[in-house]
């Protein structure tokens, strides 16, 4: 292998030659080993050169956790995990593996003996709607930052890292009570030309409620809070931390199934299939390029609507 690989490192991206990688760890591993290895860096340094997130702590906890939305199994997670520590010190860096990725890695490998393999389940709008009202209810702080991160994550089928980047000046408010939400950069959108969203009137409404319950009027949206309830600092929420509160809100809802982040956006797919929107419509509102992508979030929905199910599906 003598394509460069790039990793982002200390906020910038530099490319790595993996040479170097095979001439120091090659002496070290079995050869199926060395592989899994190379493929491991390969999809982490991808994961975050798309998302320009630094080589640190907190970024390949994200990773990880990304990973373990995607399917991976317990197995595969630790197998990850070591190998980005070896190819990082391999080629130089130090370890960016820390307290936030162990403690990370250990939840996910819990939660992956417990529920097993498979993709994250969807919340559909139904539950969602049910989750969010049932998080705000209460009027904490804390309950209506989690029912608006639900209702815009579901909006506007944003990724975990998109809801962790929305900045108050972002969203613009119309007359009629709906608002837009401006994303720049994105998985899809490298480039940075950015797309504009709809966001309902009662996302917008809960949206201001935990903007007068916060003070935040500015910079990050959706930030840590005390125990008090009180906003801490002003940088945003992790996308690990969207990851936990999406799942916590899904369960104490009671939704089934294996929560995740991606959950939204998964749930938010199925409904507008079955609500009536066709693959174009979806590709539109998910940002999807490829269309075998985006009919993979909604599969069983797309199938209630082919052929076989219009034209066999009723009596002869």
């Amino acid at each position: 292998m003598t394509d460069a690989l790039a990793i982002p490192a200390a906020g910038s991206l530099q490319a790595v030659n993996t040479d170097r990688l095979a001439a120091a760890i090659d002496a070290s591993l079995a050869p199926a080993t060395r592989t899994a290895y190379r493929a491991h860096a390969e999809r982490c340094g991808a994961y975050l050169a798309e998302r320009r997130l630094p080589l640190a702590d907190e970024a390949i906890a994200d990773y990880l956790a990304h990973r373990a939305d995607q399917g991976d199994a317990p197995a595969t997670l630790k197998q990850a995990y070591s190998a980005i520590g070896a190819v990082a010190t391999a080629q130089g860096f130090p370890d960016p593996r820390g307290p936030v990725t162990r403690r990370a890695l250990q939840g996910l490998v819990r939660a992956g003996r417990h529920r097993g393999r498979g993709p994250a389940a969807g919340i559909r709008r139904a539950s969602l709607e049910a989750a969010a009202a049932l998080a705000a209810g209460a009027g904490s702080p804390f309950g209506l930052r989690d029912a608006a991160i639900l209702r815009l994550g579901s909006d506007c089928l944003l990724r975990v890292s998109e809801i962790a980047a929305v900045q108050v000046a972002d969203l613009a408010a119309d007359d009629d009570g709906s608002g837009r939400l401006r994303i720049g950069a994105s998985k899809t959108d490298q480039d940075g030309r950015g797309v504009t969203l709809y966001v309902c009137a009662e996302t917008m409404r809960t949206v201001r409620a935990w903007q007068a319950a916060s003070g935040i009027d500015s910079g990050p949206l959706f930030r840590r809070l005390s125990r008090a309830g009180n906003v801490i600092g002003d940088r945003p929420l992790t996308a690990a931390s969207i990851r936990c509160i999406v799942r916590q809100r899904g369960e104490a809802a009671g939704i089934a199934g294996r929560l995740s982040g991606h959950s939204l956006r998964v749930g938010s797919a199925q409904s507008l299939v079955r609500r009536g929107a066709d693959l174009p419509a979806l590709m539109q509102a998910g940002r999807w390029r490829d269309a075998a992508t985006a009919a993979g979030y909604a599969a069983g929905e797309l199938a209630g609507r082919g052929a076989v199910a219009r034209f066999f599906g009723g009596a002869d």
